[in-house]
This record gives C-alpha cells, sequence and structure tokens, in this order.
C-alpha cells in the first residue's frame, strides 16, 4: 500500500511539473504569437483593426509553430529564450526612441 502512495505521489509531482512547464510554454508562445501578429498587421497597414481573422490567425500559427518547437525544452532552456527574447525587445524599443521621427 505505501509503494502505490509513494508512486502516486511521483506521478503527482512529474504531472504538476510537466504542467507548469507547458503553461510557461504557452505564454511564451502567445506573447511570440502576438508579436508577430501586431508586426505583420504593421507591415501591411491594418492597423485600424479591419482584418481580425488575419490577426487571429497569424497568433494562432505563431503559437502552435512555437509550442512545435519548444516541445522538448526543458524549464532552463525556455528561461533562457525568454531572457533573449526580452532583450531583443529592449534593443528595439531602444532603437525605436532613439531613431529619427520617419514621417
Amino acid at each position: 500500500m505505501s509503494e502505490m502512495v509513494v508512486r502516486m505521489q511521483t506521478q503527482l509531482k512529474k504531472t504538476s511539473g510537466g504542467l507548469f512547464l507547458f503553461g510557461l510554454k504557452l505564454v511564451s508562445g502567445t506573447v511570440l504569437g502576438l508579436t508577430l501578429a501586431l508586426i505583420t498587421q504593421v507591415v501591411l497597414g491594418h492597423i485600424e483593426g479591419e482584418n481580425i481573422i488575419a490577426f487571429v490567425l497569424i497568433m494562432t500559427v505563431g503559437t502552435a509553430a512555437f509550442l512545435r518547437l519548444a516541445r522538448n525544452w526543458s524549464l532552463t532552456v525556455l528561461l533562457v529564450f525568454d531572457l533573449i527574447c526580452i532583450l531583443v525587445g529592449m534593443l528595439l524599443r531602444l532603437y525605436i526612441m532613439v531613431a529619427p521621427d520617419a514621417y
């Protein structure tokens, strides 16, 4: 009986860790997909919200592609990827703030 309880606790710990990692991957993928969708809308000139279907499609495809890419990643690899994405985003923000007006 005690073996069954220990095995159950081990499986519960493993499952909860896997769900936590998948949740982090989903959040990272959603942010990446949202960023790609916003960039695509700005590039195509659909800023006013005329093309919501394309926005949702690009966001969904970007999220799904990231989840597929990050399928075998551990928590450490995911956190390093998130850190790199944050640093690149900060560099782009700095570039936009420093760049002269194009209009």
